[in-house]
């Protein structure tokens, strides 16, 4: 079975509980599913590049939620790159208008690119045995990051973060910087304090 498969099986297993506890008002922790969109950049030793993605998240208690999250860029120059991940995220506030938290994550990063029309980096370069023109990479990823949730609404909030992500293969690693901000809905009510 491969890491795609692990990865893909993980994610709507995870959206299908965030759908079922979403759709209950009996939730003994006023929590639930939450949806979100983000905007942003990612940064590297080889340059920059806007990013964007998705994250469906359930909050299984008020300091725990687990998000599958996806994140896409487009370098430029025959080269996009996509990475789904899924893991915990941490509130250290929760009940609160402004919520600190940390998450991590893991899962698969896939990256295309035409060998012709960008510059290679040395991370994928070492690993090119045929002479195709374009390329695809399959690796493991793994992140950790954090930020803080602001409230605007009981069920709408914004999430500035930031997260470092580490693409590896058996023997070389290549690390991202991803920094951003989410605009997140969450379905049930929060209560929202001081």
């Amino acid at each position: 079975m491969t890491l795609r498969v692990i990865v893909i099986t993980a994610l709507i297993g995870a959206a299908a509980v965030a759908s079922a506890g979403a759709q209950t008002n009996g939730n003994p922790f006023g929590m639930g599913t939450t949806l979100s969109g983000f905007a942003g950049g990612t940064v590297d030793p080889d340059g920059s590049a806007p990013a964007a993605g998705l994250a469906l998240g359930w909050e299984m208690v008020p300091h725990l939620a687990i998000e599958g999250s996806t994140l896409w860029t487009t370098p430029g120059n025959g080269r996009h790159e996509f990475g789904a991940l899924i893991g915990p995220k941490f509130n250290f506030a929760p009940g609160r208008r402004q919520v600190p938290f940390l998450t991590v994550g893991a899962g698969m990063y896939r990256t295309t690119f035409d060998e012709a029309a960008s510059s290679v980096p040395q991370f994928y370069a070492s690993r090119m045995a045929d002479t195709t023109t374009t390329h695809t990479f399959d690796d493991f990823v793994a992140s950790v990051g954090g930020g803080a949730e602001f409230f605007l609404h009981s069920h709408w909030a914004v999430r500035p973060e930031a997260r470092v992500l580490m693409v590896a293969t058996n023997s070389d690693r290549r690390w991202m910087t991803v920094v951003g901000a989410q605009v997140a809905y969450h379905f049930e009510h929060h209560h929202i304090g001081d």
